[in-house]
């Protein structure tokens, strides 16, 4: 997969964590938990959310 396709994908569903988490859906340990788990999938290096 393309390194902009990846990063943009990352992004979306950190995006995504982040309104479930807004409307009280996930917590904040779970928010976390996944967004490690997405940054893995995506090899993303660098998280700033």
């Amino acid at each position: 997969m393309d390194n902009d396709i990846k990063n943009t994908s990352f992004a979306y569903s950190v995006n995504m964590l982040k309104l479930l988490l807004k409307m009280k859906l996930l917590t904040e340990e779970e928010y976390k938990e996944i967004v490690k788990i997405s940054a893995e999938y995506y090899g993303s290096e660098n998280i700033y959310v």
